[in-house]
């Protein structure tokens, strides 16, 4: 099946290149938006004016958001600022986890020692949440994340499972699609794995997918490890 991010059939734009450039504008628009905000809030401040404190927050909160997707577009075009150097998955994801224990969700973890790959570190951040939040969003409330990653011969292998409803096969097939998503919709939805599955291949490894609907699903990334 042809990854719709490099499709070059005629009448077709790569998506990739597009939405880097998408990410590009919009980082310059909000800029602007976010820059002239904080110089409008500074001055009501001064003057002691706090009448339209509440929308001036509101209009802050949607246009971080915004910022958020942006950064999230960036992630997933490649097109942004990368610096190869070996990272900690263990370390990394231990300062991901506690915050969203300590916000009720109930995360298992077997994390080995020593598992490096040589990569973007901002890059592997992203995508390692990308995981743990799809999962919790899955799991909801009550639900169990089980987070395991080891190293296996040449292999740093992490995996990602939630008790939640699960996939069916179809869905599961577009599971990475750039923009699809089954949930309601909303800023940067459907992104999530589609920016682990370009992780994973820039690093020179893959992502698996494997779910059944009504036990769960579990996201696997199989990434070169830094020998010895």
């Amino acid at each position: 099946m042809t990854d719709p991010a490099q499709d070059t059939s005629p009448g077709t734009y790569p998506i990739e290149p597009f939405a880097a450039q998408v990410a590009h504008d919009l980082n310059n628009f909000l800029t602007g938006i976010l820059g002239n905000l904080e110089l409008m809030q500074n001055r009501a401040r001064r003057l002691g004016v706090t009448d339209f404190d509440t929308y001036l927050e509101g209009a802050r909160h949607a246009g971080n958001r915004a910022a958020w997707f942006t950064q999230r577009l960036f992630a997933f075009s490649g097109h942004g600022a990368q610096v190869s150097a070996p990272v900690d998955l263990a370390a990394v994801t231990r300062d991901m986890i506690e915050p969203m224990r300590a916000a009720g969700i109930t995360i298992d973890t077997e994390l080995e020692a020593g598992a490096k790959i040589f990569c973007d570190a901002a890059q592997a951040e992203m995508a390692l949440q990308e995981l743990l939040d799809n999962a919790a969003e899955a799991a909801g409330r009550n639900g169990r994340i089980v987070l395991h990653i080891e190293i296996t011969e040449k292999l740093v292998v992490i995996s990602v499972t939630d008790d939640g409803p699960g996939m069916e096969p179809d869905t599961l097939r577009r599971a990475t699609e750039p923009f699809f998503s089954t949930r309601a919709s909303g800023a940067g939805k459907g992104l999530g794995l589609a920016i682990v599955e370009r992780f994973a291949r820039r690093s020179g490894g893959v992502l698996e997918l494997v779910s059944t609907p009504g036990q769960g699903t579990t996201a696997r990334l199989r990434l070169p490890t830094i020998t010895p």
